[in-house]
Formats: structure tokens, C-alpha cells, sequence
């Protein structure tokens, strides 16, 4: 790659000289007749004189075409469009401004040649005339030949001279200056008669530098040229191979071998007086080469060098490190410099992460206010966008000269949703009018938080080292690992040269105090509890808070489950439950809320603390129902969308109590490690949740699992208040069929009714009358415990004796399902199992069962403090009935002793009277005296019974209730009266209920009259 650099007469002012522009029909033709730009080997100084174009053949002869080399002599040639002969040429158009921006990658070094003041250049004696300049020799870095048109001259007037490198003024990246000696005969003319007749004068031309940092940061330069002197042609030849011992070369040629093409281009931009804008560009016929190493050029060395510095080592606190890279150049002209840093990537070690605390009062910094590709030097970007600062050291400039900030970058519009996030380094020198702005991406692994910091923009310039101070306070980005030991990071570094990256890596010592003390082993877990219930009051509506809190050090909270306690319980039907699709996705709807969340993220002493919302969901993880946590990370610049948690509620298919189970996000959908410190869910929807009817000394019991393995068992007590003010009137009723058989045994049919609002029953006792004993071969069929236990629905047929249903409040559908015969160790007679199922949801109920002198007796001892509207048991005939039948149902009275208690302890004790169902009237006595037969008659309900039949007056009776035996008198009629003695008479008893639904009946009896 040739060096093109930029130069022109800048300021010549020869006020005795007449001003000549050319004709204005020339104007149109105002442009360059030709440009070239060149890096030529030592013997060709004379390359491109002329401005004449190489051939290939010459080019590559010429040439000094070694990557990274230091040319000897860099040429920029040119000429404008000219009228006349030889000698005579006026230009066509006068030149006022010239830019030359030189091909990408070459590099010009002023720090590497002494520097000469502009007064050391030669003190102004007249305008536009100078003295010789009395710079020393030490700072001469090229020749600048050039030719001006001068009327008074009589034509063409060549200038010569050397070109200085000179002391930058500010804004000015480097700074030359070219004292042209005027001719001997022009001056002797032009100030004959003075002092200055016989006195060397010289012009001067300063040639500005600077760095395109809006697009490709490759060297241009500006001159201002003064129109006294209309230009004609210039020719500027740098020594690009000298130096100053240790400081490096002038010129550097590119590192990057790239063919012809942009690489290869120089462009020569002229501006007329007339604001005429010309632009001509050139295209060398070879670009560098060498970065392979291969003879005969030299290799190209790249030897980066990495290093972090950790701003603070203790474990799981914030940390603010120093990131240093630098890139050693070959400080002696004759040696090939280093390749220039195309691309680098840094992956930090696991655990050294994104601090979510660092969001507190954070901002972003737009693309506009980064100025990435802007000519406005430096950045608008807020303070507050800040990540650390930033030192860039370059070759070409004095150590310091370039410092500023790496920011946060975000959108033009609106927050930052997702990775990767976008980094702006930014160094600046307001003296030296460089503006280094750089972008990056940053990319957390997905499930582990780890970070990859990419640089693949890296301007093609060179520099010695550049420094990275992060934040190193409790607001830092960075946060250690939890755990302690080495903490690498990997740098992987990519030439220009397209050789082989180098990948140094530096490492620091995470450590339990920042002070390189030991850390605990295992890492410890000591999560703590804390729970807020709005009321105690038994069977209160209620809201319930639980809190789980960590200390920095700790194991991070992993996965919780909590028991609550029994009774404690929410109306599912009152919800509108969160689908699976938006429950994914963390959209639930309003209508599904029932409560709030909040957790408190980040290391360090200023966490960030985020709110949102809790809902309720259906099915989730083998659980009947679930919640679903959304909490939205919304906090400086970011909106990562909601942060996701989904627990699983378990029922307890015994004790009917509430179990959430699930595991806490580690990483939120950004990327970005939650290091929770705290975490609290509140159940707060109106009239959802309902606190125990008992007032036992109950605790909210959790299982805290940490992110390395840790354990913890929290317990929280909790004890409800008041229940002696609940209310406690259950209804018990029972049935059976008036009809038994040895084959189908009897049946029995009992319903428990409960008014919302009154204690809860906790247990029931029965016991059944002597006409309905136990079936003895069905108690041999009773289902194995294991089998049970395993899956109630696989027991025997033989052990299904019925079933049962139940309403409650707290699920939409009716409780339902089979009772089974339930042999169980150690009991002496089988157990009585209700299994209840609806909604996904499974209590099971254990009666237990005694058996006395045939009499059984069952006790359901402990049901869930749940609300049951009512509960029906249905033990019914069949080939498995339960129960056998001595004697007519239907004309015994059954008694069962029945005894209720609540939660509260409240205790309903009564004698149940066991309605036998299907049985009609029956007659249970008879007799008679003289002409009337008294009839003992039983009802099963209230009706009219009626007496009849022949020689019998008929008789009526009415009943307002179901009668175990009631008198029925029917008398002989009169033609009855006269019949002679003895005879018998069959007399039926009629039957109609006041209930249509029972169905009349009739019985008959046969009495004698004698």
C-alpha cells in the first residue's frame, strides 16, 4: 500500500505580485491533469515525476511494497489543467483549498522526527515572504518542489525546499511545514532598493493533518493555498524511513495485504476560488505485500500482549476491573512493524457476569450521540451512560493524549430488549483533533450468563496500548463469580495481515474478602423466611405474604418449595386461570392475577429491585394448577421483557394443605445472571384466599435449594385467631334401600350439608344399627396397602363397595370418586377409603373401621380444613356390598349414632335416623276386638293410609311424617256386623304419598272375626 500524502502551497500572500486567474470561459475545465501517489524503493526518489502513472512493471520495480515496512520515500505528485506552452502554462482555475486522503492503513508518525516550532520555520518579513528557517536539519522529513504561475515573472516559477515536521497547533493530529525558497532573481526584482534585495526568502505551505474517523480512520491532509500564486503542479516527497532511535519509523505502510482496489486508492480533492470541487483518484498498480512472511519480504510480527486487573476479588461482590491491551511496535526504522489489530474477542470466565445492580440510574447512549460515523468530534452520549473510562495510547501522539469513556449503547428509540448489547469506546483529544470511536457488541451465553466482548471494527491505524478502568463500585457492570478461584480471561486477537490470531489470556484470584482470604467450603446457604399474613382471623378472607432473603457470599436461591398450612387455602373457581401459551410467554391476562411479586437483584450494596405480578395458571408440572411469576425487568435503559417463574400447586391428597414448588430464574431472557437477593410473593386478590378454621400452632414450612447443591428447611410459625367465634351446624342425614337380599346385601346412603362461613369439619364418626352389620366376604376382598398406595384405581374390583362425591368452594368441579375396602398393617379390620378426584386434584379420606359384637363403626378422624358444601357416601347394594340386612328394613327403626367435630374443636352429636328408601307401607301388627280390627301400620313418609276390604267399613288416615307404626282401626260394616261367627276377612292397607315421586303402595292381611 503506497503512502499518499497530502500537501499544497498554502499560504502565499506576495502582495506585489498582480493576481491572475484564468479566463472565465476556462473555468469549466478547472481539474487535475494528472495524480499520483507512490512509496518507492531507496534510488527512485524520482518515481511519479511528473505526475506520471507507472506502469505495473515499473510500479513493481519502484515500488516499496513490504507490509507494515517503512518506505523510503513516499511520493505525491501532481498537476492541474493548464493553458499555454511550456514555461508559459496558466493554470486553469486557481487552486485555494487541496485534500489528499491517503489509502487505508498508512500510518504517519510525527512523534518519531524532532519537532520544529512554526517560528523556527522562518519569521514572517514581508507578507507572503519568510526568512530561511533555522529548524534543525533533525526535523527535515521530505522535499516539496513546486511550480506557480507568475505574471510578473513573466510565467512559470519554480519553488524548492524542505518540509519540516513541525509542532502540531491544536485540533491538528500532525502538522508540516514546506519553506519554499523564492528565486534569487524574482526577489532581487521585487525588493530592490531594501534590505531584503540580497536576503534568502522563502514560502511557506503548512500542510494539516488529521484522521477520517467518520468512516475509515485513514490519514488525510488540508491546505490552504493562497491564490496569489496560482498553482500549477506539486510534487512532495517524504522520507518515510527515518526516526528518531526508539520512537519508530515517519511512514508505515499498511499491514494488510489487500489487492488493488480501495486499498490501493489515494484521492486528490481540489477547490478553485470559484467553488469549483474537483476530485481525481489513484488507483496503484500493486498493493502491499508480505504478510505471509515469505521471500523476500520480511514477517510481519504481531505479539499483543493482555492483561485484567480485578478492581475488587471477593466473591459474589461487585467488580470493576482494569483491562489492559497493548500491541508492541518495532521502534527502529529499518524493522518491520507490527500488524495492526483487525478483530478481538474477549470471553470472560464463568461467573463474572452482567450485576443486574448496575441498572440503577443507568442510561443508554443513542447511535446519534455516539457519533460512530460523524464528522463532530467526540460523543453526546449522557454521563450516565457510563460504563469506565478510557486511556488509547498511539504512536503517533504523546503519551496521555487520548482518553474518554466506554459507554452503553442503545437504540435510536425506545429501551434495549436484547443481546447482544452494543459498547462505545471512545478516546478523545481536543488537542490533537482525534476523535477514536469504536464500537463493540456484547453477547451472555444464554444459560450461563458468561460474556463475549467482540471488536470487529478496529480501524486499520496503529496503537501501543489501550486501557479500560471499569466502574469498580457498588454500581459496577461486572460482578464476580460465587465461587472462588482463578478467573481467566480469553482474548482471541486477529491480525490485518490475515495470519494466524494470537490468544493471551490473563487471569485474577476471586477470593472470600477482596483481601485474598479464604473462602468457606462448601459455599454456605442460609437462606431466611419471613411470612406476613393481612388477618389471623379463622376462616377470614385474607392475603399472605411469603419472603425468602440471601446474603451476598451465598449460594444463589435455586429452586423452593412451600408447604402451607393446612386450611390456608384459595377459591380456584373465583380466577379465570392463565393459559399454557401465555403462561409461557409471560402474558397472562388481568383476570388471572392474584397477587404481586418482587424481587431484589444484583450484587453489591445497591441492588435493583423490580416488581410484577403473580397468576393463576392451570396444570403445571404434574400439578393439578400453578402459578406463573411474571416480573418485567424494566429498569434504566432496559426492557428484557418479564422475568418468568413457573411453580407447580400441589394438594396434598390426605391433608388437603397447598404446596408451591418450582424453580427460580438464574438467568433472565437478556442474558443476565439474577443474583437474587430476595424474592416475595403476596396472595392478595380479593375474597381468593381463606385463612384456617382451626387455631392450632401451625408454620408455613419451605425446602430451599441453593445454586451449588445447598439445603436449607425453613419453618415460619403461623397459628389462625378466634376460632371459638365460628359457627358450627352441620346436617347429617342417612338412607337405605328397604330392600336387602343374602345375595346383594343392603345399602347405605349418608349426606353431610354445611353452610358457607362456619368452621370446617375435621372429623366424623359413625355407627351403624345391628340390622346393617359388615359383609364378611366382602371384608376378605379388601385391597392390599401397597396396591393402594401405589394407585388406588388399580385395586381389586372386589374391594369397590361404592363411592362418594363432595362440593367445595375452593374447585370448579364436584369431588367425586370410588370408596374402597382398604386393608391396612395392624388394623384389625379393614378401613373404609374414600378417593375423591376432580380437577386434577385428589383427596383421599381414610374411615377408619371397628368392628364390636357386629356392630361396625367407622371414623373419618382428620379430613382437610377445606369448606365442603356438602358430601354424600354411597355405599350400595350389590355382588360387593358393604353391608348385609338382618330383619325388614323398612318396619325397624335405625338408629346411628353420630358424632361431628369441627376444626375448632365444636362438636354435633346426634342419633341418625337411617330413612329407608323404596319401601312403601307395611303392615307390622294386627289384631282384633269384637267388630274392629286394629291394624299396626308403617309409612315410609308423610300421606294418607287407607283401611278396606270386604265386610270392612273403608277408613282413612292421614300422616305428616314418616311412622314406624301407627294404628289404623278399620271396623266391620254393617252387612259385615250381621255375618255369622267365625269368618276371616283379607283387609289391605292403602298407601298414597304426599309426594307423588315415592309411588303409592298397598299391603294386605288376612284377620279373623270371631
Amino acid at each position: 500500500m503506497r503512502v499518499h500524502v497530502r500537501f499544497s502551497l498554502l499560504a502565499l500572500l506576495v502582495g506585489a505580485i498582480v493576481f491572475v486567474s484564468a479566463p472565465a470561459a476556462a473555468q469549466a475545465a478547472f481539474g487535475v491533469k494528472g495524480f499520483v501517489a507512490l512509496n518507492c524503493e531507496e534510488g527512485f526518489e524520482t518515481c511519479g515525476e511528473g505526475a506520471e502513472a507507472p506502469s505495473k512493471k515499473e510500479a513493481e520495480e519502484e515500488g516499496y511494497t513490504q507490509a507494515a515496512g517503512h518506505p523510503p520515500f513516499g511520493v505525491t505528485d501532481f498537476k492541474v489543467n493548464t493553458e499555454g506552452g511550456a514555461g508559459e502554462e496558466i493554470p486553469v482555475g486557481t487552486v485555494q483549498h487541496i485534500r489528499t486522503d491517503v489509502a487505508l492503513g498508512v500510518s504517519t508518525n510525527p512523534e518519531a522526527v524532532p519537532k520544529c516550532s512554526l517560528a523556527e520555520l522562518g519569521t514572517e518579513v514581508h507578507p507572503g515572504f519568510f526568512i530561511a528557517p533555522t529548524c534543525s536539519s533533525n526535523s527535515i522529513i521530505g522535499r516539496n518542489k513546486v511550480l506557480v504561475y507568475v505574471e510578473a515573472a513573466g510565467g512559470d516559477v519554480p519553488l524548492e525546499g524542505s518540509v519540516y515536521n513541525l509542532v502540531q497547533q491544536e485540533g491538528n493530529s500532525s502538522e508540516f511545514g514546506a519553506a519554499l525558497k523564492f528565486p534569487e532573481a524574482l526577489t532581487k526584482v521585487l525588493f530592490k532598493g531594501t534590505p531584503l534585495e540580497n536576503v534568502p526568502l522563502y514560502a511557506h505551505t503548512i500542510i494539516e493533518g488529521h484522521v477520517e474517523w467518520a468512516s475509515d480512520y485513514h490519514d488525510y491532509f488540508e491546505i490552504k493555498v493562497s491564490p496569489a500564486l496560482p498553482l500549477i503542479s506539486s510534487r512532495l516527497v517524504f522520507f518515510g524511513n527515518i526516526g528518531e532511535a526508539g520512537k519508530g519509523s515517519f511512514l508505515a505502510n499498511p499491514s494488510s495485504c489487500t489487492g488493488i482496489g480501495p486499498q490501493t486508492t489515494s484521492t486528490l480533492t481540489l477547490e478553485s476560488t470559484t467553488k469549483l470541487i474537483q476530485a481525481s483518484n489513484y488507483e496503484a498498480p500493486i498493493g502491499t505485500e508480505g504478510c505471509n512472511g515469505l521471500p523476500p519480504f520480511e514477517p510481519v510480527p504481531f505479539a499483543p500482549k493482555f492483561a485484567i486487573a480485578a478492581g475488587n476479588t471477593q466473591q459474589d461482590q461487585p467488580n470493576g476491573p482494569t483491562a489492559e491491551l497493548s500491541l508492541p511496535h518495532n521502534v527502529e526504522p529499518e524493522e518491520v512493524d507490527s500488524s495492526q489489530l483487525k478483530t478481538a474477542t474477549f470471553t470472560l470466565p464463568e461467573g463474572l457476569t452482567l450485576n443486574p445492580s448496575a441498572a440503577n440510574g443507568l442510561k443508554a447512549c443513542t447511535p446519534a450521540q455516539a457519533r460512530i460515523h460523524s464528522h463532530t468530534p467526540g460523543v453526546e452520549c449522557p454521563a450516565e451512560s457510563s460504563l469506565g473510562n478510557v486511556k488509547l495510547e498511539v504512536p503517533g501522539l504523546p503519551a496521555g493524549s487520548l482518553t474518554g469513556n466506554v459507554y452503553l449503547g442503545g437504540p435510536e428509540t425506545g429501551p434495549i430488549t436484547a443481546p447482544p448489547y452494543t459498547v462505545y469506546v471512545d478516546a478523545e483529544s481536543k488537542r490533537y483533533g482525534i476523535s477514536v470511536r469504536v464500537e463493540g457488541s456484547v453477547e451472555p451465553n444464554p444459560a450461563t450468563g458468561q460474556l463475549v466482548a467482540t471488536f470487529v471494527k478496529n480501524p486499520e491505524q496503529p496503537f501501543t496500548k489501550l486501557t479500560i478502568n471499569f466502574r469498580n463500585d457498588a454500581l459496577g457492570s461486572l460482578a464476580n463469580s460465587l465461587t472462588c478461584g482463578t478467573a481467566t480471561v480469553k482474548a482471541v486477537l486477529t491480525p490485518f495481515t490475515g495470519t494466524a490470531a494470537k490468544e493471551p489470556a490473563s487471569s485474577f484470584t476471586v477470593d472470600g474478602n477482596g483481601s485474598g482470604g479464604a473462602c468457606a467450603s462448601p459455599v454456605p446457604f442460609a437462606p431466611a423466611q419471613g411470612v406476613a399474613p393481612l388477618t389471623g382471623n379463622a376462616g377470614a378472607a385474607t392475603a399472605f405474604t411469603v419472603n425468602l432473603e440471601r446474603k451476598d457470599g451465598e449460594q444463589y436461591l435455586s429452586h423452593v418449595s412451600t408447604t402451607l398450612p393446612s386450611g390456608l387455602v384459595g377459591a380456584i373457581p373465583k380466577v379465570a386461570q392463565c393459559s399454557e401459551a401465555l403462561a409461557n410467554v409471560g402474558k397472562c391476562e388481568p383476570a388471572s392475577a392474584i397477587g404481586t411479586a418482587n424481587v431484589t437483584a444484583g450484587s453489591g450494596s445497591k441492588p435493583l429491585f423490580l416488581n410484577g405480578t403473580t397468576y393463576l395458571t392451570g396444570p403445571y408440572n404434574g400439578a393439578p394448577y400453578g402459578m406463573e411469576i411474571e416480573v418485567p425487568v424494566v429498569a434504566g435503559p432496559f426492557n428484557l421483557g418479564p422475568a418468568v417463574t413457573r411453580l407447580g400447586i400441589y394438594i396434598d391428597q390426605t391433608t388437603g394443605q397447598v404446596t408451591t414448588a418450582g424453580y427460580l430464574p438464574s438467568i433472565v431472557y437478556g442474558g443476565v445472571p439474577t443474583r437474587l437477593k430476595q424474592a416475595s410473593v403476596t396472595i392478595n386478590r380479593p375474597g381468593f384466599l381463606t385463612n384456617p378454621t382451626n387455631c392450632q400452632a401451625e408454620a408455613i414450612e419451605s425446602t430451599v435449594t441453593g445454586s451449588l447443591g445447598g439445603s436449607a428447611k425453613l419453618s415460619t410459625p403461623f397459628q389462625a385467631a378466634n376460632c371459638n367465634s365460628l359457627k358450627f351446624k352441620p346436617s347429617f342425614k342417612a338412607t337405605t334401600s328397604g330392600k336387602t337380599s343374602k345375595k346383594y346385601g343392603a345399602s347405605i346412603e349418608t349426606t353431610i350439608n354445611q353452610p358457607a362461613g362456619q368452621a370446617n369439619i375435621k372429623s366424623v364418626t359413625v355407627q351403624l344399627p345391628k340390622q346393617l352389620p359388615s359383609r364378611l366376604t366382602t371384608l376378605q376382598k379388601a385391597c392390599p396397602q401397597a396396591t393402594f398406595q401405589a394407585n388406588p384405581l388399580t385395586c381389586p374390583v372386589g374391594s369397590l363397595v361404592g363411592g362418594a362425591r363432595a362440593n367445595t368452594p375452593t374447585l370448579p368441579g364436584k369431588l367425586s370418586g370410588p370408596a374402597y375396602l382398604v386393608s391396612h398393617a395392624g388394623a384389625a379390620f379393614p378401613d373404609l377409603d374414600l378417593v375423591l378426584q376432580a380437577n386434577g386434584v385428589r383427596v383421599i379420606l381414610v374411615g377408619n373401621t371397628d368392628i364390636k359384637n357386629g356392630i361396625t363403626t367407622t371414623k373419618f378422624a382428620s379430613t382437610p380444613d377445606v369448606p365442603v358444601s356438602s358430601i354424600t357416601v354411597n355405599l350400595p347394594l350389590g355382588e360387593h356390598s358393604a353391608l348385609a340386612g338382618f330383619g325388614n328394613l323398612c318396619t325397624q327403626p335405625l338408629i346411628m349414632p353420630t358424632t361431628m367435630v369441627a376444626q375448632n374443636g365444636a362438636t354435633v352429636k346426634q342419633n341418625t335416623r337411617i330413612n329407608p328408601v323404596g319401601c312403601g307401607v307395611q303392615i307390622v301388627g294386627h289384631k282384633v276386638i269384637g267388630n274392629t280390627a286394629y291394624i299396626t301400620v308403617a309409612a315410609p313418609a308423610a300421606g294418607r293410609i287407607s283401611g278396606s276390604g270386604p265386610s270392612l267399613a273403608t277408613v282413612y288416615r292421614h300422616l305428616g311424617s314418616a311412622t314406624q307404626a301407627t294404628t289404623l282401626k278399620v271396623p266391620l260394616s254393617r252387612g259385615g256386623q250381621r255375618r255369622g261367627r267365625p269368618f276371616r276377612v283379607r283387609l289391605r292397607v292403602g298407601y298414597v304419598p304426599t309426594q307423588r315421586r315415592r309411588g303409592n303402595s298397598a299391603a294386605t292381611v288376612t284377620v279373623t272375626f270371631g
